[in-house]
């Protein structure tokens, strides 16, 4: 599944006309139209607004995955979901930081 199939099938999930999420995007509805018509691709940032506002992940958005939001609460523990939220929070650099200490723990516990 592509993008302007995804788009189209959660506006229309959420029972959200085009100008509706234009609105919530300030961007004009045409744009919304082109984008379910595959005639334009939005800017990345748009792209992060839309993810947001549907909360589904780029993967689903992009239609990479079939997994709407493999990060929601539901499919984790209170726990988990309280890190994966802190962690969201955090500078881009920071989530840098943590994801090449993470992978070099991997790393190491393969090693030995």
């Amino acid at each position: 599944m592509d993008f302007m199939t995804r788009l189209y099938g959660l506006r229309e999930e959420t029972n959200m006309k085009q100008k509706d999420l234009a609105a919530l995007l300030n961007i004009k509805p045409s744009a919304i139209s082109k984008y379910e018509k595959g005639n334009a691709q939005p800017a990345i940032s748009t792209l992060i607004k839309i993810a947001e506002i549907f909360h589904v992940s780029m993967d689903y958005l992009l239609g990479l995955s079939s997994i709407k939001n493999p990060y929601s609460a539901d499919k984790f523990t209170p726990k988990e979901a309280e890190i994966i939220t802190k962690y969201r929070k955090l500078t881009k650099e920071n989530q840098i930081r943590i994801d090449e200490r993470i992978g070099a723990m991997i790393d190491w516990q393969k090693n030995n």
